[in-house]
């Protein structure tokens, strides 16, 4: 942007983005971490403790 002040905002097209501090529409795009991602579907990992075992989520746990 014009006034180099970085700021987040969360748009469709790059050209709806605007600076808030300086309503330059001159901006540039950054890599967002919210946007990486692979386009499978993995599941999450376990949220418990568990044994270390390597099973947890699996089904092959003896523990439940």
């Amino acid at each position: 942007n014009d006034c180099g002040q970085k700021f987040e905002d969360l748009v469709r097209e790059l050209s709806d983005a605007r600076c808030p501090a300086c309503e330059s529409a001159n901006v540039e795009k950054q890599l967002s971490a919210f946007a990486i991602g692979g386009s499978r579907a993995e599941p999450a990992p376990p949220t418990g403790g568990g044994c270390s075992s390597g099973f947890c989520g699996t089904g092959g746990c003896g523990f439940g």
